[in-house]
């Protein structure tokens, strides 16, 4: 299944880590068999951003509110 690149960040935000090690992109890379640590790196640049700007927003007292269910 794909998750969306926010919901990675949150989850990132939520753990308590807005950033990954070099040693963490080498553990993605050896698992994917395909592609390097820096592939990696590069495409999760934007989303331990997005978990720093969230982690602010968060501690700055913003409240997100979730989509409402479709009234039946």
């Amino acid at each position: 299944k794909t998750v969306p690149a926010d919901c990675v960040s949150v989850l990132l935000m939520a753990l308590g880590s807005t950033s990954i090690t070099k040693a963490q992109y080498n553990m993605m890379s050896a698992l994917d068999g395909q592609r390097t640590a820096s592939s990696f790196e590069h495409q999760f640049r934007s989303i331990t951003q997005k978990a720093k700007e969230l982690k602010s927003r968060l501690d700055n007292g913003e409240a997100f509110e979730p989509v409402a269910p479709p009234k039946k």
